[in-house]
C-alpha cells in the first residue's frame, strides 16, 4: 500500500493539480486543496486507489465532448486602460442547456481552475452539474486573476513585488462583470446570452462565496443571484475564532477529553520553550535533530497540522484527520480504554500528553509532506532538512498569501483562554512575520501594508452588514470560518440576526437583523457542497426553491437592484 504521503501526493495532484512539495523545497500550507476531495467523497489517503480508479471516480465521460479551454482578454485595472491587459482562463459546458434557461458561474476561488473545472462542470458527483440539470443551463467554471493561466505574469517567491499591484479584491471583482458583458456562443448566435437577456447565477464556497455574495452586491446588473457556501464576508486581522469552532468541533462529537489535553500539552510545551535548553529538548522530542533551530513560532506553526483536515472532514479526514489523532492520543495506559472527559494530563500530566503526540505515528510524515522538509530523517538516504522558515513555492499558495496579507488577514493566532488549541507563540506578530518572510522585497518597497488592510477592506465593501437581495448563505455549525461568516453567531459578529429559510421576494434586501440562509447542523466548511451529506442536500434545496421563485422576474428593474 502506497504511504500516507505518496497517496495524497497522487489525489491532490490529480483533482487540484497542487504539487507536493519534497524534502528541501518550499512548503505547502497545512491541509491545501482537501476540499474539492471532500466534495467528490475522497478521503485524503485512499491508498487502494490508483490513479486510473481515481479518474473513474472524478470522471470527465459524463461528457461527449472533452471541455475546451478558452481565454478572455480582461484590463489589469479597471479604472485605468494604460495599465495594459492579461488572459483569463475560463471553461465552458453547454451539454444541457436550453435557450431561455440561465447561466451558472462556478467561481474556482483561490486555486488553479483546470481540474476543479473538469470535476465540476462534468463529473456525476458534482453538485455543480446537478445545477446544471435541473435548470437546463449553460456552466461556466471562471477563474481567479492570479492563478493557474491567469497571470499576467509567472508567479513564484522570485516574482518582483510590482507583480501583484493589480491582485487586489476590488480589480477582481470587476473581472467577470467585465467577461460577462460581451458573453456569446457560436453555437447559439441569435440568444443573447450577456447578462441583459440571460439570468446569470454566480456559486462560490469558501473565498469563490465571499466572491458570489460581493459580485451580486456590487454588480447586480451582471448577476442575478448567487449562492454563497461558507464565505467570510468579514476581513479580520486576528482570526483566532478559528480554534474556538474546532474547539466547539471536538466538544460536540464527544472529544472534551482530547481538547483538554490538546491544551494541556500545549501549555506543557509552552513552557519549556520559554527557556533556550528545554526548548532545543522539546522541538527535537517532535522532530529529530534540526528542529532546534526554528523559530518558536515556527515550531508551533509545525504543532497544527493535527487539525490539517478539520475544516474539510470535520473529525474524519482519515489516518491523518483529527479524529484519528484524539483516537490515538486518549487511551489509558493503566486501562488500556478510552480516557474519560477530563483526559489524561490531570492523572499523568502534560509532560505525558506531549510526549505521546509527538510518538504519534502519522505525525512526522505529516508534517514533512506539507512543510517540504525531512525532518527525523523521515528518508534515511536523504540529507536532514527540518526547516519549518521556508516560504511557499506553490504559486496559488503564493497567490492566496498575498491576498490575505494584503487586505483580508485572517491571522489563525492562538485561541487564547481555557478551551485554546494552538501555542501562545502562534501570535497575529508571528503571522505578519510570515507574511513579511514570503514578500521580503514587497515589505522593503513598502508595496505590502504592515498588516492587512482589513478594515478598508470591510468599509468598502460590508463585511458583515452586506445583505444583497437574491442571495443565499448557507455554513457548517462548526466551520472554522463561520465566525467571520454573515451567518455568525460569536460575540464578535452583529447579534440578535435571525437566519431564515423563508424565501425572501425577488430583488428585495433583507433587514439588517435578518439574513436568507440556512447553518448546517454538525458540519463543517462547505459541507454543502458534498456530494453525500443529506444536510448539505437540503440546504442546496433550499436554494433551488429561491432561485426557481427569483427567475420568473428576471428582467423587472427590481431584480437587478442589490
Amino acid at each position: 500500500m502506497p504511504s500516507y504521503a505518496t497517496t495524497i501526493a497522487a489525489i491532490g495532484a490529480f483533482l487540484l493539480s497542487r504539487p507536493v512539495m519534497g524534502s528541501g523545497q518550499k512548503k505547502t500550507p497545512f491541509g491545501w486543496g482537501t476540499q474539492s476531495l471532500a466534495h467528490f467523497g475522497v478521503e485524503p489517503e485512499l491508498g487502494r486507489h490508483n490513479e486510473q480508479n481515481l479518474n473513474t471516480l472524478v470522471s470527465h465521460s459524463a461528457m461527449a465532448i472533452a471541455l475546451e479551454t478558452e481565454y478572455v482578454t480582461i484590463p489589469l485595472d479597471h479604472d485605468n486602460a494604460s495599465a495594459g491587459t492579461y488572459q483569463n482562463r475560463f471553461w465552458v459546458s453547454d451539454e444541457f442547456y436550453e435557450p431561455g434557461s440561465p447561466i451558472f458561474v462556478y467561481d474556482t476561488g483561490e486555486a488553479d481552475g483546470a481540474s476543479i473545472a473538469s470535476a465540476y462542470l462534468t463529473s456525476t458527483l458534482s453538485f455543480f452539474r446537478e445545477f446544471l440539470i435541473e435548470f437546463n443551463a449553460m456552466g461556466i467554471a471562471w477563474e481567479h486573476r492570479y492563478y493557474g493561466n491567469s497571470t499576467p505574469a509567472p508567479i513564484s517567491y522570485e516574482s518582483p513585488p510590482e507583480t501583484y499591484q493589480y491582485l487586489t479584491t476590488k480589480q477582481a471583482l470587476a473581472d467577470l462583470p467585465y467577461f460577462a458583458s460581451n458573453f456569446s456562443r457560436e453555437k447559439y448566435p441569435d440568444v443573447d446570452l450577456t447578462p441583459q437577456g440571460t439570468p446569470w447565477v454566480m456559486v462560490g464556497g469558501s473565498y469563490a462565496g465571499i466572491r458570489a455574495a460581493l459580485t451580486r452586491n456590487e454588480y447586480p446588473e451582471t448577476i442575478f443571484a448567487a449562492y454563497s457556501s461558507s464565505a467570510p464576508v468579514e476581513a479580520r486581522v486576528n482570526m483566532s475564532v478559528y480554534y474556538d469552532q474546532v474547539y466547539r468541533g471536538m466538544v460536540a462529537d464527544g472529544w472534551t477529553n482530547c481538547s483538554a489535553d490538546i491544551h494541556a500539552a500545549l501549555e506543557y510545551i509552552d513552557d519549556q520553550l520559554s527557556d533556550d535548553d528545554t526548548a532545543t529538548s522539546i522541538k527535537q522530542l517532535f522532530f529529530g535533530p534540526g528542529a532546534e533551530a526554528n523559530s518558536n513560532g515556527d515550531f508551533t506553526g509545525a504543532l497544527t497540522a493535527i487539525y490539517s483536515y478539520f475544516q474539510s472532514y470535520g473529525m474524519a479526514g482519515g489516518i491523518g484527520g483529527l479524529g484519528a489523532f484524539c483516537e490515538y492520543l486518549e487511551v489509558d495506559p493503566k486501562t488500556n480504554g478510552t480516557t474519560g472527559p477530563d483526559g489524561l494530563a490531570p492523572t499523568y500530566g502534560g509532560q505525558y500528553v506531549a510526549e505521546r503526540w509527538a510518538a504519534w505515528p502519522t505525525f512526522l510524515e505529516l508534517v514533512n509532506l506539507n512543510m517540504g522538509t525531512n525532518c527525523g530523517p523521515q528518508n534515511a538516504s536523504q540529507p536532514i532538512d527540518c526547516d519549518f522558515s521556508k516560504p511557499y513555492g506553490d504559486p496559488a499558495t503564493i497567490t492566496w498569501t498575498w491576498q490575505y496579507c494584503s487586505e483580508w488577514g485572517f491571522f489563525q493566532a492562538n485561541n487564547e483562554g481555557p478551551h485554546s488549541l494552538a501555542s501562545r507563540y502562534q501570535s497575529v506578530e508571528y503571522q505578519q512575520e510570515v507574511c513579511n518572510r514570503q514578500f521580503p522585497h514587497a515589505v522593503e518597497k513598502g508595496l505590502l501594508p504592515p498588516s492587512p488592510r482589513a478594515d478598508e477592506v470591510n468599509q468598502e465593501f460590508g463585511g458583515w452588514t452586506i445583505r444583497p437581495s437574491n442571495v443565499y448563505f448557507s455554513g457548517g455549525e462548526f466551520d472554522p470560518w463561520r465566525s467571520l461568516s454573515i451567518l455568525s453567531t460569536d460575540d464578535i459578529a452583529p447579534q440578535e440576526v435571525e437566519f431564515t429559510s423563508a424565501i425572501p421576494a425577488c430583488g428585495v434586501q433583507t433587514d439588517e437583523d435578518t439574513v436568507f440562509g440556512y447553518v448546517m447542523k454538525d458540519s463543517e466548511h462547505c459541507f454543502d457542497f458534498q456530494a453525500t451529506p443529506t444536510v448539505g442536500k437540503l440546504s442546496r434545496g433550499i436554494f433551488t426553491s429561491a432561485l426557481l421563485q427569483w427567475l420568473e422576474c428576471f428582467g423587472q428593474n427590481s431584480s437587478q437592484t442589490r
